[in-house]
């Protein structure tokens, strides 16, 4: 079977509640709609004190942005919009790329939806892309996503110790990875 080809258009990937689609213009009143929440900027590592407000044009070049990287889905749950996940650094000679994702509805975290994100996201990556790797990087304070991210197979393999500034505090970041093989035996 060959390789993956980046000329393939970015397929629709679809679970149980989640549906995993390319982005849309259209998407930039959905993501308007969720506007900005402090929880959601600070485990992203942005600094949650004195946010601006949230703007239309800050949707649109949000939604821009995906609409132009090659392996970045929109997140839908019953119809709309919760986010995006996608899959950057791609190298192909190494068969490996960098999962990031992404819901911005707090009233939608712990409800298990990132798992099933992940897991498609991952089926797609292991699957028709044939990857050998997929790694993350994630906050160490983030606890829910981290919790999420193992459930999903990831195993901690390496920490960067205060890479991240959050107003006046240093924060580390976790390295995560998932093999192939280790994909393959927890699926079956």
């Amino acid at each position: 079977m060959p390789l993956f080809s980046m000329d393939k258009d970015i397929p629709e990937l679809i679970g149980r509640r989640v549906r995993l689609r390319p982005f849309h213009l259209s998407d930039v009143a959905g993501r308007f709609a969720l506007g900005r929440s402090p929880e959601i900027v600070h485990s992203f590592g942005g600094n949650p004190e004195g946010l601006p407000p949230y703007r239309e044009r800050d949707a649109q070049s949000w939604v821009e942005r995906n609409i132009e990287h090659p392996l970045c889905w929109a997140v839908e749950v019953d119809d709309r919009l919760l986010g995006e996940a996608r899959l950057g650094g791609l190298d192909l000679h190494n068969r490996r790329a960098r999962l990031a994702t992404g819901l911005y509805d707090v009233s939608q975290l712990g409800k298990g939806l990132g798992r099933e994100l992940i897991k498609l996201v991952l089926s797609h990556a292991f699957g028709t892309m044939r990857l050998h790797r997929v790694d993350l990087r994630v906050l160490a304070f983030n606890e829910r996503a981290i919790r999420c991210y193992r459930a999903c197979g990831f195993v901690e393999e390496g920490r960067e110790r205060e890479g991240a500034r959050i107003g006046d505090v240093w924060h580390d970041d976790i390295i995560m990875g998932l093999l192939a093989e280790d994909y393959q035996t927890q699926a079956s």
